[in-house]
């Protein structure tokens, strides 16, 4: 039965009692949940020398893509199924889930199998919906805003000592090392939310669009393998051509059923509303160019001078914690910062734009001042404000435009966006920096600046575009009241919001 949202009991005390003990441990455990989030998306980047080095191959941006694409699709699939189950019950499997596959990435004999890993490592993406809605559902008004900013940016733990962590684990276990913790880690927080977290006491009948979602990722997955091996096999190659046809096909048929089944994995008509597509096209962006840029600084601050010719610092995986602990630091400071002016009545539309501006900064910074520490750390510190403002303006965007009972499903359809470009962003770059690259017998595989420095000009032009247009054609009317809205899903194509 679809409880309304404005009648649904809390799992909490009453909306004026403030904080609760309990309230406080289900924010950190959650606030952990999505540190441990961001130690499986960063540490293969740092990693990603020393997996080459066993695993040597010029392909290595699959190990992000396979995570983001497979938390793209699984994002919206989780999000009603959470909507249907409990947003507890769902998160938890998403983390067990995700436990499972950074044990196999621990074991993997061949790059293949680590790739698989990854993949069921993904759908704990998911929980970046997840947990806002848990928190929306569960946690008086005023809390829950500061709750999921701070959830959402992570209390600084896993962050802000991750390079020195993945640094330390690479250097006494090798890369297998930073798996294995992440497998403890993800199953010990599991046991901790289960005690802990309150579940949310509204459910919603739903579908969940299994084949919108298998027809969606398909298409994906053969248009990047196309972008992946086009360099190699030949960009006209009968093979390719019919790889990224066959892609076009898959994609069609979604766009086909999204327009016509009542429930598609991807609600089309969410996207008529502006203030949704801002923050959907918006923090896709961010997201998508945050996770290059993740991958770039490791490489230019630990290639050797020799190898890499006109850059690198030569920097060791754990010397690079004084870059990027840094830099988490000021991803930490920057969500602290809008969770708490959000609070106090600012609109988190205005911290979205000015995140993607400070990105062309950043790519700006290190595509042509990387010759020294000072200037990579000056990059690494405007890198990380970018994506603190970015990461913590997009979910409280979407509570301000979601009513509760919908607000899953909605907030799993806007990650759908931000993962799903966040694998598709990999690829293109290293399709982009593969005509420089350089495989040494030994092992490893080294990049042109040249090619870095066309990439981080095509993410600045990027950010600016979708900054300016967010300001003008997606611009909201200063007399437009922020309303929650509902779309009519049994009619995709008729539901306008507000």
């Amino acid at each position: 039965m679809t409880e309304s949202p404005h009648t649904a009991p809390r799992a909490t005390s009453a909306e004026d009692g403030g904080w609760t003990p309990r309230l406080v441990w289900s924010t950190i455990f959650m606030a952990l949940v999505l540190e441990a989030l961001g130690l499986g998306a960063t540490m293969v980047s740092i990693g990603l020398p020393s997996i080459l080095k066993e695993f040597p191959t010029t392909q290595g941006g699959w190990l992000t893509t396979a995570y983001f694409l497979a938390g793209a699709v699984s994002a919206p699939l989780l999000g009603k199924a959470a909507d249907l189950f409990g947003k507890r019950r769902i998160l938890l499997l998403t983390m067990l889930i995700s436990g499972v596959g950074a044990a196999l990435c621990a074991l993997a004999p061949n790059f293949g199998v680590l790739l698989v890993g990854r993949a069921l490592q993904g759908p704990i993406l998911a929980t970046l919906s997840l947990v806002p809605s848990l928190i929306r559902d569960t946690y008086p008004p005023k809390q829950a805003v500061v709750a999921s900013a701070v959830a959402i940016t992570g209390l600084g733990f896993f962050s802000v000592f991750t390079p020195l962590l993945v640094g330390k684990l690479i250097e006494a276990t090798g890369f297998r090392g930073m798996f294995w913790f992440d497998t403890v880690w993800t199953f010990a927080l599991c046991v901790a939310i289960w005690l802990v977290a309150p579940e949310s006491p509204l459910r919603r009948s739903t579908r969940l669009d299994i084949l919108g979602g298998s027809l969606l990722s398909a298409g994906v997955l053969a248009v990047l393998l196309y972008v992946s091996m086009g360099h190699a096999w030949g960009w006209t190659s009968t093979t390719g051509l019919l790889l990224v046809l066959g892609g076009a096909v898959m994609l069609a048929l979604f766009y086909r059923r999204a327009h016509r089944t009542p429930e598609p994995i991807v609600n089309l008509a969410l996207f008529r509303r502006r203030p949704l597509l801002f923050v959907a096209i918006g923090g896709a962006t961010g997201y998508g160019i945050s996770i290059t840029i993740s991958q770039v600084i490791p490489m230019l601050a630990m290639t050797p001078r020799a190898a890499g010719g006109t850059y690198g610092l030569g920097y060791s995986t754990y010397r690079y914690a004084t870059l990027g602990t840094p830099q988490a630091v000021a991803t930490v400071a920057a969500g602290m910062v809008v969770g708490l002016l959000v609070a106090r009545g600012r609109h988190p539309r205005m911290f979205l734009t000015i995140g993607l501006l400070a990105w062309p900064v950043a790519t700006m910074l290190l595509a042509y001042r990387n010759d020294s520490f000072l200037e990579l750390a000056v990059a690494a510190l405007v890198v990380g404000v970018a994506g603190g403002l970015v990461t913590a303006s997009v979910p409280n965007l979407v509570m301000r435009a979601t009513p509760a009972d919908d607000q899953g499903s909605t907030a799993g359809t806007v990650q759908l966006c931000q993962t799903g470009f966040s694998a598709v962003t990999p690829v293109v770059m290293f399709a982009v920096l593969a005509p420089h690259a350089k495989v040494f017998p030994g092992g490893g595989v080294v990049y042109g600046e040249s090619g870095f420095r066309t990439w981080l000009l095509v993410t600045a032009v990027l950010a600016v575009v979708i900054a300016a247009v967010g300001a003008t054609l997606l611009r909201e009317r200063p007399d437009q009241d922020v309303q929650e809205f509902t779309v009519d899903l049994a009619s995709p194509l008729a539901g306008r919001a507000g």
